[in-house]
C-alpha cells in the first residue's frame, strides 16, 4: 500500500515530458548527475549516450514518471521491458516494485539503460542513429518520431561535448 501511495504521489508531481533543457545553464546538481552518469557509462563507451538520454527523457531526473507510456526513472525505461529483462512475472506488484526501483535506484536504472543500449548496439551493428531510434521506438526505429528522437540525442551529445562535464 505504501508503495502505491509513493508511486501515485510521484505521478501527480511528475510531468509527462521533460521540458526544454539548456546545457549552458546546468545547476551544480545537474553537473554532478552528468558526471556520475559519465563515470558509469565509461566501461561500455556509453557515457554520452546515457547523459543525452537522461537529459532528453527526464530532464536529468526532473520528470521520473511517464504515466502514458509507463516509463520510469532518469532514463525512462519501459516497465514491460524491465519486467522481461528481470525475468519477473508481469503482475501489478512487480510493476510497482520495479517502477519504484527505477525511480529511486540510480544504479539499477543505469544498468537497465546500458542493457537496453547494448542490446540495440548488437541488433544494429553499432549504427548509433538506429541504436538511439530503437531506444525510443524499439523495432519501429524507422518511424518519424524515433528518427527525430535519434537526431535530438545526437544534437544533445554535440552540445555536451562543448561543456566541461
Amino acid at each position: 500500500m505504501k508503495l502505491k501511495i509513493i508511486l501515485l504521489t510521484l505521478i501527480l508531481i511528475s510531468n509527462v515530458f521533460a521540458s526544454d533543457f539548456d546545457i549552458k545553464n546546468l545547476t551544480p546538481q545537474e553537473l554532478n548527475t552528468l558526471k556520475e552518469i559519465k563515470e558509469h557509462g565509461k566501461k561500455n563507451g556509453l557515457s554520452y549516450s546515457l547523459m543525452a538520454i537522461a537529459i532528453k527523457e527526464s530532464g536529468l531526473g526532473k520528470y521520473l514518471v511517464n504515466v502514458d507510456t509507463k516509463d520510469y526513472g532518469i532514463y525512462q525505461a519501459n516497465i514491460k521491458t524491465v519486467i522481461s529483462r528481470e525475468n519477473a512475472q508481469d503482475t501489478s506488484w512487480n510493476r510497482n516494485v520495479l517502477a519504484m526501483k527505477l525511480i529511486t535506484d540510480f544504479q539499477f536504472a543505469t544498468k537497465n539503460a546500458i542493457d537496453e543500449l547494448t542490446y540495440w548496439q548488437k541488433v544494429h551493428n553499432n549504427d548509433w542513429t538506429k541504436v538511439w531510434s530503437s531506444y525510443n521506438g524499439g523495432w519501429k526505429y524507422n518511424s518519424d518520431a524515433a528518427r527525430q528522437y535519434s537526431k535530438d540525442i545526437a544534437s544533445i551529445i554535440r552540445e555536451l561535448k562543448k561543456v566541461e562535464v
